[in-house]
């Protein structure tokens, strides 16, 4: 019985069941935003730096991830963050657009959760309210396709 090709079938179709219920990767950052001292410009100026970066760090995920980007505003002022070009399937509410988010107020943090869901490219967050993206706060976001996962069916 076990040596049947009905079974053998079987059991190669539990395993891929199994296999598909596999959940996507899931990538967390820390953002702690604050005020910093530099010179873009060539004169010493404040700007505003992500983890004491300017410009801030670069998000580097592959589509499909879910991300989680836990934003701790050291400002003394409201913060909102802009995924630009960012598409919000099903998670519309964490675009960072003052309207559709609130701001996260000095000395709070806010976690924006979504999934970069069939896209890939290159792409940048900015802070949204009043002019703060002319003062810094910005950084790159990279979405890397998936590596094409074979597999082989034995019957």
């Amino acid at each position: 019985m076990a040596s049947s090709p009905l079974f053998l079938f079987l059991i190669n179709i539990f395993f891929l069941l199994t296999l598909s219920y596999a959940e996507d990767a899931f990538v967390p950052y820390e953002f702690e935003v604050s005020y910093i001292t530099a010179s873009p410009l060539g004169v010493p100026q404040q700007v505003i730096a992500i983890n004491k970066q300017f410009p801030g760090p670069t998000i580097n995920v592959t589509t499909n991830n879910n991300v989680a980007v836990n934003v701790h505003n050291k400002l003394d002022e409201n913060l909102l963050i802009h995924w630009s070009g960012v598409r919000q399937r099903r998670s519309s509410w964490q675009d960072g657009v003052l309207g559709t988010n609130c701001p996260i107020p000095p000395k709070w943090n806010w976690t924006y959760q979504f999934q970069v869901k069939d896209q890939i490219g290159s792409f940048f967050y900015f802070p949204s309210l009043n002019f703060q993206r002319a003062a810094g706060g910005f950084g790159g976001f990279i979405i890397n396709n998936r590596p094409v996962i074979s597999f082989l069916l034995i019957l």
